[in-house]
């Protein structure tokens, strides 16, 4: 069965008019807003022309995430939804090697969606990306909709970090990597930001007071 990706848009302000050149803010590209459609249950209708307040649907040709801000010119960029530290971490894997194709696809277009927050060890790279959620039924949802939408089963293997804090350290990435107590990890976040993950609050307070001098936070909107 072909599935069609749709992205929910609302105007703020201003006339939307099919096939009308916009720019992406987020990566920075001049695209083509086409494919527009409102949807009633199952069916849905072209739509030309919209106004403020109104909701479109996109099929999803473009690489639009969450929060998103699209405009006539650039420079317009309005707030992200907030981001906060995820305490369940784990680690998915596909089972079946014979549908990769579909499990990396249905991976990479949920992951798009902000289901759970994405995180690189660099030095763990074989293992893929390493899931953040606030609350272990967004694990749950992940795996749901990997199976249903995609045929794709999975394999979660959960980690024992419970705290995670943004970084702001004049440091690099080894010297920040050797003062980390056992079992604390280095890793990046999608935006290549540097976050430390603890195993107790315990770890987490006692790195605090040693290095005073390393800024952690609990949302990267706080790093600015």
């Amino acid at each position: 069965m072909h599935r069609d990706r749709i992205a929910f848009m609302r105007v703020c302000s201003g006339k939307f008019t099919r096939d009308m050149d916009a720019f992406h803010t987020r990566t920075g590209k001049r695209i083509r807003l086409s494919g527009s459609h409102t949807l009633f249950g199952q069916s849905r209708e072209i739509v030309d022309e919209a106004y403020a307040g109104d909701i479109l649907g996109f099929v999803a040709k473009h690489d639009f995430h969450l929060g998103d801000t699209i405009s006539e010119e650039p420079g317009i960029v309005f707030h992200e939804i907030p981001r906060f530290a995820p305490e369940h971490f784990a680690f998915l894997s596909n089972p079946q090697p014979a549908k990769h194709k579909p499990f990396r696809k249905g991976l990479e277009h949920l992951l798009s969606e902000n289901i759970v927050q994405v995180f690189h060890i660099k030095d763990m790279m074989n293992y893929g990306p390493l899931l953040g959620a606030v609350g272990p039924l967004q694990f749950e949802v992940l795996q749901y909709r990997l199976k249903s939408e995609y045929g794709a089963e999975s394999t979660l293997e959960k980690k024992n970090w419970v705290l995670l804090r943004w970084v702001k350290s004049e440091r690099n990435s080894d010297s920040l990597r050797d003062l980390l107590p056992f079992g604390a990890q280095l890793a990046f976040d999608d935006k290549d930001q540097p976050v430390l993950l603890f195993t107790s609050q315990w770890a987490l307070d006692q790195f605090a007071a040693k290095y005073a001098d390393i800024g952690l936070f609990d949302s990267p909107s706080q790093l600015s």
